[in-house]
């Protein structure tokens, strides 16, 4: 992409430079030799602590987030049920002293709970000794943003291409990795008692050893066989999640409590779902 022009990634790199402000107030070369430039503060710029506001009981007059303006009183207050930070909310405490009680998360606390899958759950964890984290993607936005057939697939971390296919990418230990002969680019099954996902492997220091990481909403779902009993090679992940809810009283999914196994995948269709 950067031999477009002639030119090399260093020279659009000081095209770049010199399309900017930067040399009002750096020349070239001392930022080559420097490496890095922080921008000034406007001409009568004001600091605008964030809170401070609510702190002085004056109305809000900074960019905070939150609360929106519609959220207050005069522009005064939090978004909360008493206007104040409330370290245990006020609207949960109702709610429970109604009868709505999530014995998981008592408003009063811990707010610590272990995971319904971990090393703890001896049973499973023998079965699936791998944690199984998988946040929002970093390249794409569920099934809308994902842009599929396009120029998306090349990124490194998104995808990987093998075999005319992009795979979606799952990062494991080098330990784990060499404890099941597999190494950087090879193809793995992802597996548990509720399905199996073929992905390409990413062997990094990055996770801990006994952590894989593979991000959530693949947005394709491509079973190699029957749906929910072949092996899933569009990448998934969430078809490994357990369906409860994060707790009884809210619609959050549970995706990041998820023990599986890994192995390395040889191409047979007969491997099922496990």
């Amino acid at each position: 992409m950067f031999t477009m022009g002639g030119k090399d990634e260093y020279e659009w790199t000081k095209d770049y430079f010199h399309a900017t402000d930067l040399p009002k107030h750096i020349t070239w070369e001392e930022f080559e030799e420097k490496g890095y430039f922080v921008l000034p503060l406007p001409e009568g710029h004001k600091s605008t602590p964030a809170m401070r506001w609510f702190a002085e009981d004056r109305e809000r007059d900074t960019p905070d987030w939150g609360p929106h303006p519609a959220d207050t009183v005069g522009l005064k207050g939090l978004q909360t049920a008493s206007g104040k930070i409330e370290f245990v909310a006020s609207s949960l405490q109702r709610f429970e002293a109604g009868g709505n009680h999530d014995l998981e998360r008592p408003a009063m606390g811990p707010q610590f709970i272990p995971s319904w899958e971990g090393h703890h759950t001896t049973e499973l964890y023998g079965k699936y000794p791998l944690q199984l984290v998988s946040p929002h993607p970093r390249f794409s936005f569920h099934t809308m943003g994902d842009g599929k057939e396009s120029w998306m697939n090349e990124v490194k971390d998104h995808r990987t291409l093998l075999d005319g296919h992009y795979y979606w990418n799952m990062r494991l230990n080098t330990q784990d990795a060499a404890a099941r002969g597999i190494r950087e680019g090879d193809l793995i099954r992802a597996f548990n008692d509720r399905g199996s996902v073929i992905l390409a492997a990413q062997v990094t220091e990055r996770v801990p050893s006994g952590t894989v990481h593979s991000y959530e909403s693949c947005a394709e779902y491509d079973p190699l066989g029957v749906p929910g009993e072949s092996p899933d090679r569009g990448g998934c992940v969430n078809i490994l999640t357990n369906i409860r809810l994060i707790t009884p009283n809210s619609g959050g999914m549970s995706n990041n409590s998820c023990l599986i196994q890994v192995e390395k995948w040889h191409g047979s269709l007969k491997e099922g779902v496990n």
